[in-house]
């Protein structure tokens, strides 16, 4: 998986039984290499998980990005029904003849919020 810059995000890595060898916590046999770029400074943390930590990291990431897309489908949602209504209310007075400028004023400030 690559990010901006082609650097790698994650990397997993099942530990070779040599590397494991008098570690005190063989169970401990993924390794998840995770970069971080601080200015023009790139350093990984690599870290020691059990294959069960990586499922339920797995998993709570999913369940995390699921309610992520959740919150900003609702959002979006909301915004066009916003949206749908001043551009309803702006119809609705420039139809009626009669100018009425806080309408407008309303409608404009509303359109301008949202971009």
């Amino acid at each position: 998986m690559g990010g901006a810059g082609g650097l790698t995000v994650l990397t997993v890595r099942l530990l070779p039984e040599d590397e494991l060898a008098g570690v005190a916590d063989p169970e401990r046999c993924v390794e998840l290499a995770v970069p971080r770029r601080i200015e023009d400074t790139i350093t990984v943390r690599a870290l020691r998980l059990t294959p069960a930590d990586l499922v339920r990291l797995r998993m709570e990431t999913d369940l995390a990005l699921a309610d992520i897309r959740t919150e900003a489908m609702h959002a979006e949602a909301t915004w066009r029904q916003r949206l749908a209504q001043w551009h309803a209310d702006g119809r609705t007075a420039v139809e009626a003849n009669e100018l009425d400028t806080a309408l407008l004023s309303r409608v404009l400030h509303g359109l301008r919020a949202s971009l």
